[in-house]
Formats: C-alpha cells, sequence, structure tokens
C-alpha cells in the first residue's frame, strides 16, 4: 500500500473511532452539533481536513454541507476517484489505465492493473527473453538465449560485455577490462593462462595488444620448432630440412636419407634404419662387414687357434676383436699357458735349464707343441753310476770312495749315499763336535751356540758372555766377570764391599746423620748392611718467627705459612729474626737480608728453611708500610688506600689487584664545588640539608671537568683529556647535557699526579676496607659486606643516608660513621661517579688495576644514595647511568696518587 492511500485510511480510522466513542443522543437530528450515524458532520467539520482525508490539495478547505455531509470540492483530486492526476504522481486510478497496456509499456504481452496507490501494477505483465526484442527490464535480448554470446539467457548484459540499444542487441566484448570473453584472445593481462612455450615457442614474454590479439613478436625472437631455423640453445637438433649438416653416414649408417623429427628434437631415422648400421646386429657383407656386436659369421677365439677367450667385434664391424682370445693365449706366442698344459714356449723355458733338471750342463728347448723339453742337448748328471768329482760328487749309488763316519768327524755309525744328490748321507753316523749337540756321553759340556741353558752367572761368575769352545766343546769363561767372595770390591757388578772391605764408607758418607747411629757392615751378597744406619731429619719447621714492630697476623704457627704486618707510614725499618725447630742440624735465612728498610706499600719477606735432609719450607711475610695521607687545602684530607687483592664477586677465581691510591675522605660538597670551579651550585636545594652537603645534579663530564680544574688550582698535572677543551677557561655552560661523542671519548694519563675519579676497582677496594682485617692478605669476603664499614653486627643507619633514614634529601658528609680505613659515606648520602664505561659482568678470571671497557652507553654509578633502600647500598652494588644525567641522587669524590 503506498503512502497516498494509507494516508487518508488512517484518517478515516480515527474519524469512525471517535464517533464510535461519541456519546449519542437518542434524537436524530441534522445540524444539531453532533456527528449521528450516517453523517459526515455536523454544523463543523471538527477535526478533519482535505489532507486528512486523503486529498492531494491539503491546502483546500473542507466545509460541511446543510445535510452534514463533506463538501471536497476544494480538496482537488485523490487516489480512487477513478481520474489520473498525473501531475500529483498518479500513473492510473482504478480502472482508468490512461489507455496504457502492458504492451506499450515495453512488456512482451499480460495483463496490466492499477494498484491501490494509483501506480501501475506491471506483475502481469510478460516479458519474452530471446524474442529479439529489449522488452521490460531486459537488458538485452539478441534474439536468442544461449550463453556466452553477450547477452545472458536471462536477457541481462554478461560480464565482459556491452551491447547497443536495439532490437535484436548486438554484443561485442569490452577489450581492455580484463575480462577474457568471445573472441578474445587475451584482455590486459589476462592471457588466459597462455605463455610462449604453450604456443609451442621455447621462450619470451607474451603480451596482448590493445585490440585484445596475442602479440608473440618476443616469443618469434625466441624460435620454435618449424621456423626452419636450429635453437640448440633450446636441445633443436634439426628443424625442417635444415639439419646442421648431419646426414645418413655420418650418423654411422651405410646410407639413406635423413630427415628432421616433428619436435625438432631427434632426427627421423627410417631411412637411414633401412640402409643398416654397424651395431644394428646384422652382418652386411655388402658393406664389408665381417661381424656386427656378438654376430661373429661362426667365428671363436679357438677357430682363430687361441686357447680360448671371448672373441669381440671391432667398433666399425669390418674385423674381429682379438684382445680377449690374445689374453687366454696360444702354442707360439712366447708365453707359458699352465692351465692349457703349457711347460714351455718357445725361448721361454719357465725358468728350467738342464742343471735345473739334474744335469751338470748343456742347453735345455722346448717342443714343438709347448708341452714337454727337449733334453737331447744337455750333459751327465747324477745317478749315472760315474762318480763326477769335478762336479761336486761325493759318491755313486753304493761307492762312497772308501770314506766313514769316524773319518768325517762322526763318534761312530754307518755312511750312506744320497742318489738324488750323490753327496754323503751322515744320517746314520752318531754325532760330533760342532753339530750343535750336547753329548754328555762322550764328555761335551756345550757345543757350539748351544749351552745347555747355563750363564756366567749360574755357573758362579757375574754377568758376561759365557761361550763354548769350538774344538772341545767345553765352556769358556773368558767373556764372564768376577764373582762376591773373591776379595775384590767390584762396583761395576753392584758390590758395595768384600768382607770387612767397606771401601772407606761409613753410615755418615752414605748420607745418614752423624748425631748417632751403629757401624756399617757388609752382607754376604756383598751390600752394605744399613740396618744400624740412622736417616738425617727432614724437620723443616720454625721454632720462632719475629719482628722489630708490629704484630705478625695471624698469630705465629709453626705450620701457618704466610703472615702481614701492618706499620705505620712513619716506621722506615724492620728486623725480622726466626730460629729453626731442629736447629743447628736445620738452617734458617732469611730475604732480603735484616734489618731491611721498609718502602711504602708492600714489602715481601722469605723465611726458608731448609732441614738436615734438604727439605725446604718457605714461610712469607707481606710487610705493609701505609702510606701517608695527603691534605688538600681545597677539599681536605687524602687518606691512603694500601694496593692489594681482593675477589670480587662470588666466583672464588674473579680476583682484582689495585695498585695504593689516595681518595677523598668524604664526598664532594657544594661549598666546595663551588669555590673550586667558580660555578654556581648546580644542587637541587630541595633535596639538600645545606652547603655541607654533598653536590648533587653533576653529570659525569662536570665531574671530571672538576677534577682538572682541581688539579690545575693545586698546580698538579690535570688527568683528563678531552679534544678541543681548554679545561682553564672552560664554564659550566659548556659542559653538554646531552650525549656528546667528543666527551664520551675523553682520556686518563694514569701516570699524572692530578686528581681524578677513582676506577670501580678501587671504590669498591676502598668500601669493604681494603685489607684491614687481615694486612697483606687476599681480601676473598669483603664483597659481600651489606654496607661500607659492615662487621656482620652493626647496623646500616649508623652509616648510611639511606631511604630509611633520609628524609627524601641529602645531609652534611661525614655525619655517619667510617669504615674501616676511616671513609665516610661510602654507602648512602649520594651515589658515586667511578671512571668505568658499565658493563653487565665484569671479565672472567684476575685482572690488575681494571679500569672497565673501552667504550660503552653508561658509565659506572657505586654506593647508593639518600633515595636507596638497603640493598642498594651494599659493597657490591652497582648502576649505569648516562653520562650526561644530572641527577640529585648522583655526586662524586675524588682520587690521585
Amino acid at each position: 500500500m503506498t503512502l497516498k492511500i494509507a494516508i487518508p485510511l488512517t484518517l478515516l480510522s480515527c474519524l469512525l473511532l471517535w464517533a464510535c466513542d461519541t456519546k449519542t443522543r437518542n434524537v436524530d437530528a441534522c445540524g444539531d452539533g453532533f456527528v449521528d450515524p450516517g453523517e459526515q458532520c455536523d454544523t463543523t467539520v471538527g477535526e478533519h481536513s482535505c489532507a486528512s482525508l486523503g486529498y492531494y490539495n491539503a491546502l483546500g478547505t473542507l466545509t460541511c454541507t446543510s445535510d452534514c455531509q463533506f463538501d471536497d470540492s476544494a480538496c482537488g483530486g485523490r487516489c480512487g476517484d477513478e481520474l489520473v492526476q498525473g501531475p500529483d504522481g498518479e500513473t492510473c486510478d482504478g480502472g482508468n489505465l490512461n489507455g496504457q497496456t502492458c504492451q506499450s509499456l515495453g512488456y512482451g504481452g499480460g495483463t496490466l492493473a492499477c494498484g491501490a496507490d494509483c501506480a501501475y501494477d506491471l506483475d502481469g505483465c510478460t516479458n519474452v527473453c530471446g524474442n529479439g526484442l529489449v522488452e521490460g527490464d531486459e537488458g538485452c535480448d539478441d534474439d536468442g538465449v544461449a550463453p556466452g554470446d553477450g547477452c545472458s539467457a536471462t536477457c541481462t548484459v554478461e560480464e565482459g560485455w556491452e551491447c547497443a540499444g536495439t532490437s535484436p542487441s548486438r554484443c561485442a566484448p569490452i577489450c581492455g577490462d580484463g575480462q577474457l570473453v568471445g573472441d578474445e584472445a587475451c584482455d590486459g593481462a589476462n592471457l588466459d593462462q597462455k605463455t610462449c612455450e604453450s604456443l609451442n615457442y621455447h621462450a619470451g614474454t607474451l603480451v596482448c595488444a590493445s585490440d585484445c590479439t596475442l602479440d608473440t613478436s618476443d616469443c618469434e625472437a625466441a624460435g620454435r620448432c618449424g621456423d626452419g631455423s636450429i635453437q640448440g640453445g633450446f636441445g633443436e637438433v634439426c628443424d625442417g630440412a635444415e639439419l646442421a649438416g648431419a646426414t645418413c653416414e655420418s650418423l654411422g649408417y651405410h646410407g639413406g636419407t635423413l630427415a628432421c623429427a616433428s619436435d625438432c628434437l631427434s632426427f627421423n631415422l627410417t631411412s637411414c634404419e633401412a640402409q643398416g648400421r654397424c651395431g644394428d646386429a646384422l652382418i652386411q657383407t655388402n658393406h664389408g662387414e665381417v661381424c656386427d656386436g656378438t654376430l661373429f659369421g661362426g667365428e671363436t677365439c679357438v677357430t682363430q687357434g687361441y686357447y680360448g677367450g671371448t672373441l669381440a667385434c671391432s667398433s666399425n664391424c669390418l674385423f674381429l676383436d682379438l684382445t680377449s682370445c690374445a689374453e687366454t693365449g696360444q702354442c707360439g706366442d712366447g708365453l707359458i699357458q699352465v692351465a692349457f698344459g703349457e711347460v714351455c714356449d718357445g725361448a721361454q723355458l719357465n725358468g728350467q735349464t738342464c742343471e735345473g733338471r739334474g744335469y751338470y750342463g748343456g742347453t735345455l728347448a722346448c717342443n714343438a707343441n709347448c708341452q714337454g723339453f727337449n733334453e737331447g742337448q744337455c750333459l751327465g748328471r747324477c745317478g749315472d753310476g760315474v762318480v763326477q768329482t769335478a762336479n761336486g760328487e761325493q759318491c755313486e749309488g753304493s761307492d762312497v770312495g772308501g770314506q766313514t763316519c769316524a773319518g768325517l768327524g762322526f763318534y761312530e755309525g754307518t755312511l750312506a749315499c744320497n742318489p738324488a744328490t750323490c753327496r754323503f748321507v751322515t744320517t746314520n753316523c752318531t754325532g760330533s763336535c760342532g753339530d750343535f749337540v750336547i753329548q754328555a756321553v762322550h764328555g761335551e759340556e756345550c757345543d757350539r751356540s748351544q749351552l745347555d741353558g747355563q750363564t756366567c752367572v749360574s755357573q758362579g761368575h757375574y754377568p758376561g758372555t759365557l761361550a763354548c769352545d769350538p774344538d772341545s766343546c767345553q765352556f769358556d769363561f773368558t767373556g764372564c766377570g768376577g764373582s762376591c767372595g773373591d776379595g775384590i770390591i767390584q762396583l761395576e757388578h753392584g758390590e758395595d764391599c768384600e768382607g770387612s772391605d767397606l771401601g772407606g764408607q761409613t753410615c755418615e758418607s752414605l748420607g745418614y746423620t752423624p748425631r748417632s747411629g751403629g757401624p756399617l757392615a757388609c752382607l754376604p751378597g756383598c751390600v752394605f748392611d744399613e740396618s744400624a744406619c740412622v736417616e738425617k731429619s727432614a724437620n723443616a719447621d720454625l721454632a720462632t718467627l719475629t719482628v722489630s714492630a708490629g704484630t705478625l697476623n695471624p698469630v705465629f704457627s709453626p705450620t701457618t705459612m704466610s703472615y702481614g704486618v701492618s706499620l705505620p707510614y712513619s716506621v722506615t725499618s724492620l728486623t725480622v729474626t726466626a730460629t729453626a725447630a731442629d736447629a743447628p742440624w736445620a738452617t734458617v735465612e732469611i730475604s732480603p737480608a735484616q734489618p731491611m728498610t721498609l718502602a711504602e706499600g708492600v714489602n715481601p719477606v722469605t723465611v726458608t728453611v731448609t732441614a738436615e735432609n734438604g727439605t725446604q719450607k718457605v714461610y712469607t711475610i707481606s710487610v705493609y708500610r701505609w702510606g701517608e695521607n695527603y691534605t688538600s687545602a681545597n677539599i681536605g684530607e687524602m687518606l691512603y688506600v694500601p694496593s692489594g687483592t681482593f675477589q670480587r664477586d662470588s666466583t672464588a677465581t674473579n680476583m682484582s689487584q689495585v695498585s695504593a691510591f689516595r681518595m677523598s675522605q668524604y664526598e664532594i660538597t657544594r661549598a666546595q664545588w663551588t669555590a673550586v670551579t667558580g660555578w654556581a651550585d648546580p644542587s637541587d636545594v630541595a633535596d639538600s640539608s645545606g652547603t655541607s652537603d654533598p653536590v648533587q645534579k653533576v653529570n659525569w663530564y662536570a665531574a671530571i671537568a672538576f677534577c682538572n680544574k682541581l688539579s690545575l688550582l693545586e698546580g698538579l698535572t690535570p688527568v683528563y683529556t678531552v679534544s678541543g677543551v681548554d679545561f682553564t677557561t672552560l664554564t659550566y655552560a659548556q659542559i653538554p647535557t646531552t650525549s656528546d661523542a667528543t666527551w664520551n671519548a675523553a682520556t686518563a694519563n694514569w701516570a699524572a699526579n692530578g686528581y681524578r675519579l677513582p676506577t670501580e676497582m678501587e671504590w669498591m677496594w676502598a668500601a669493604m676496607g681494603a685489607d684491614s682485617a687481615s694486612p697483606g692478605m687476599t681480601n676473598t669476603t669483603g664483597y659481600a659486606k651489606v654496607f661500607a664499614g659492615s662487621t656482620g653486627s652493626n647496623v646500616i643507619g649508623d652509616y648510611a643516608w639511606y631511604s630509611a633514614n633520609s628524609g627524601s634529601k641529602t645531609h652534611p658528609v661525614g655525619t655517619k660513621l667510617a669504615n674501616e680505613l676511616g671513609f665516610h659515606d661510602l654507602s648512602g648520602n649520594v651515589w658515586e661517579w667511578a671512571w668505568d664505561w658499565y658493563a653487565a659482568s665484569y671479565p672472567a678470571g684476575t685482572v690488575t688495576d681494571y679500569r672497565g671497557p673501552g667504550s660503552g652507553t653508561n658509565r659506572v654509578g657505586r654506593g647508593g644514595g639518600w633515595g636507596s633502600a638497603a640493598s642498594g647500598c651494599t659493597v657490591a652494588s652497582r648502576n649505569g647511568s648516562n653520562p650526561i644525567n644530572r641527577s640529585n641522587y648522583f655526586g662524586f669524590r675524588v682520587v690521585r696518587p
């Protein structure tokens, strides 16, 4: 329902409801002011108007007639009055269709109706898609319903097409829209998945022309099979009639006409193969072939005169390959083939000679069949019944030339002749001296190298070489030594003595103690009997160890090897004395010579005790003479800190060695800052109790500037150099407040005598109290102190201003207790700048005078400050802060040599 119909009906419903709600009177009279049943109005129209009754002229005047009916003549028309009011948007009204039909409105047929909203109801109209007429809401009609021609089966324009507004429609693809339709070969980048290769070209880039046809010009540059050119780079060996000079003959065939295969990748050999070739398993005798592959025309190695082997065909099929046959061999080839019964071959006699075959000389020859020898030219041999002494024969058969076993040196037996060698056989002769068999029954002790297991020693002599007399078969002792008991001390054979002859030796000469013991004696084996001798003492202990000044630490004990002595600067010499527990047999040597002059710092002393037997013990004393404190006219006392070694963390092998230095007893104060530099106090006064407090809000750049200013003020050599900076004229405003590469590259002259910031290891050594607990000893526990000055039983509040007692501000320096060396505020009050660049961890192992990494982003801060928790005030606590940081919790103290 349209708005035009909805408004009047709504108003009419309200009117009827109102009429129902009105209390009626029993008098039915028009003009009584009441709208009675059958009346539209009475006297007045009430709340009704032209608009409320659905008329188009909302401004018209609605009146009530004398018969109590609406007079709407001034309201104009309305939907439902059977009049088509076109200016008011009506196309029809009821049965009035204003002369229109479905066909006149462009539909193929059907019944046109008028809707309740006075607009055409087209539901009864129908279109006929495919009749060649564009009608109704058809986008096109090409006189057909087949899809894919631009106009779909439902007469809508298909994607990628455009259709002319004619009947029937004429549709054409839209070239350039990327849609591949109709007769388009391509459209823009849409190549329908075609490539140069899919079009049988070898390579190239296929593109789409502006008219949606394929542009193959780049493909053609790469070529394809069939273009008459051989593209060898793409595997072509020929192309059409172009064969690159190849023929059937060049390919090994006997003849024929060569052609190119359809894919250009190989030759068509059909005609060639009809003519045959060497290797086709056919013997073409008309082309001179005698064999082909494994075909040999019935021939074998044996038919060729060889013992065997595998016959082969030459690569050109023109002759037989006899290589394998020759390897098997034949009689007459100069090689002896034993496997085929040959014992010789021509001049090759396999090493045989007349002599080798038992003759005494002559010339041996080979039979013609290589199967035996011709011995016709060989001379006589053993077994011919004649003793030929000229040829070394001793006998012949039973003829032994009158010899016997006894005549040949044997004890007894029967002599015989060897029929094969014509030499004497002495097998039945019974031995002789020199036959390497000891015949004791004939009085032999030995026979040549056969000594019956005897040696010089087993025969009662000292080692040597026992021999056998070759003539008598008796022992020869010439090569043996003497023996114990012969009255001669033979040292070379291990004899110490002979009976009462001790060779002048005594217990003392043998290294035993002279202080007591019995006499030296000789045992039956000619060695010393030292049972009554007494060993020298190995006691190398000290009985006493004393120093002329100070106190040994720890207290002397013979089993304690290392000691320390701490002496004030005023003591310039010392005498160390010691006595051996086993004196006078043990001796004592003290180095250096005593008394000794003391230098500032460590003076090492060694006490070496040598026992009677040479055993040594070395006791050491580290005599530490403290250096003199230095008083600065500008910042007060600089306390001496001795050199030493300490463990810097929980790893026992991480040791730091530090040289001696002097450090300011207090942190630099606000008053000292302004007095030394002439600059304004940078401190945040809200976080300070006065000018005796440590200066703060000093960045690292300003701290090293202060050091140089103080050095210049006291006539000392400044430590720090910053390229382009003159510290004599430097103003506070010239100190960078942002990271500065030049200031970050500041260098230190460690040999200068001026003031500088402490290194991190120097600060830590001073904070733990150096070696004050055990002078000269390595401090292995100080790193774990919970604050500077901690003994384990005292409390941090007595030594440090920190978060729990500071009231969130600094306090005058020195108002808390000092640590073991006399330094105040090393824990708390303000963090103190150190020289080092900050690194997350220290290097491993032992370091000496470590000064931190070569570069970094942050500089080290130590000691904690007024805002730090107790855990931040430990000796090991550290942080890294940007050198530009001007913080109200950062200050510093200084050191110098």
